[in-house]
């Protein structure tokens, strides 16, 4: 089973991340192929809205511009389990994880 773990919290040693590397390593004692990712260390771009996306000429929904995250939505598509973190600022998710 292919599992990624993402934290989308800029603190890398805090709470969300302590969570999540709990659940990396509850995962990985039963098997399962466990890849984590610390959102705030890619450099994405964010949606630029041109909607190539939703072209009906497109398969997959997914952006046309390419950044750091792009091969990481790769592997989330090919993914079982996906488990996102982040902690919430001002009643919202961080504006990672919401880019």
């Amino acid at each position: 089973m292919k599992t990624i773990v993402i934290n989308a919290s800029p603190r890398k040693r805090w709470n969300t991340a302590q969570i999540l590397k709990s659940a990396y390593e509850g995962a990985k004692s039963v098997g399962a192929d466990v890849e984590y990712i610390d959102l705030y260390d890619i450099d994405l771009k964010g949606c630029m809205s041109c909607l190539v996306c939703k072209s009906k000429k497109t398969e997959k929904v997914k952006c046309y511009w390419r950044d750091d995250l792009s091969p990481i939505i790769e592997r989330i598509l090919e993914a079982d389990t996906l488990l996102v973190g982040s902690p919430i600022y001002f009643g919202k998710p961080t504006s990672h994880f919401r880019a």
